[in-house]
């Protein structure tokens, strides 16, 4: 690999956290759905399981977020430890990252933790979300933790 492919890659890695930190962002500012939807690809798919569910395309991820903001009046997601991993193509790639969310559902202060595994493709020189696909861990009261409630 040449001094100019080793730089696109450390760009391209750099260019998909920015995304994954813009997603968390947008869901931080009332799960805006038309900044989430713009993350992905026009099929792209959302899915997290659990109570979060599977949505395929782009107007069904917005109008899922639609929705989720009006059971979840505030939220704040950490996204941390993310790896990416561009493919040899340089037109897709793989991250793994985890989350720890705090947010209120209802009257309850919640927190959860997953794990996303997603997959990226890069179109028109701009990457976009392909599959966002997160594992849950726990969904808890803050009041319980997940020791007592692992899952509300």
């Amino acid at each position: 690999m040449d001094i100019e492919q080793r730089i696109q890659r450390l760009e391209d890695i750099q260019d998909i956290e920015k995304l994954t930190f813009q997603y968390a962002a947008y869901c931080d500012d009332n799960y805006n759905p038309d900044g989430i939807a713009s993350c992905f690809t026009e099929d792209g798919v959302w899915v997290v399981d659990g109570e979060g569910g599977s949505n395929n395309g782009r107007e069904e991820i917005r109008e899922h977020f639609r929705q989720l903001s009006k059971h979840i009046s505030w939220a704040i997601h950490i996204v941390t430890n993310t790896r990416v991993d561009v493919h040899e193509d340089g037109k897709s790639a793989t991250s793994h990252s985890y989350l720890l969310c705090f947010c209120t559902i209802g009257e309850d202060a919640v927190v959860l933790t997953l794990n996303y595994t997603n997959q990226f493709v890069k179109q028109d020189g701009k990457w976009f979300f392909k599959e966002l696909r997160g594992s849950t861990h726990q969904v808890s009261n803050l009041d319980q933790g997940w020791v007592k409630q692992q899952f509300r």
